[in-house]
């Protein structure tokens, strides 16, 4: 069994961080999946007009759920993957207050093949230990 890591540095600005599926228009969802051969290469990328938006995602370690930030949010994932859409891109970006991260340099994320996924200083567990409750027989 082997353990990927891979980084990216993305540029500064802001994004919406979480399940892309929810931010990327729908038209222009699965133009972008085949762009990244369905997020296996990390940065997907979205047309226009004469604009094109870099979109990264990393899959979770047990796909579809609800994972915790190290920011206390809460992180809802629908398409099995966590990562960042430029603002610009989103067309409701209202329905995503909250979720919103500005980047004010350069800044590295990292999926370290553990589960954790680092986007910038946020980082989301996506293979949380569960603590077993102690089960006594009677």
């Amino acid at each position: 069994m082997k353990i990927k890591k891979v980084e990216v540095l993305v540029s500064a600005g802001q994004y919406v961080i979480g399940d892309p599926c929810y931010a990327v228009p729908d038209k222009d969802w699965l133009p972008l999946l085949e762009t990244c051969n369905y997020f296996e290469s990390p940065i997907g990328y979205v047309k226009d007009g004469l604009q094109k938006f870099a979109v990264l995602a990393f899959g979770t370690k047990w796909g579809d759920g609800c994972y915790a930030g190290s920011d206390g949010r809460e992180y809802g994932v629908d398409a099995g993957l966590l990562g960042l859409v430029p603002v610009e891109l989103v067309e409701d970006l209202p329905r995503h207050d909250g979720i919103v991260v500005t980047f004010d340099k350069e800044t590295l994320c990292v999926d370290d093949g553990s589960g954790k996924l680092k986007f910038g200083h946020i980082v989301i567990d996506t293979d949380p230990v569960e603590e077993e409750e102690d089960e006594e027989e009677y």
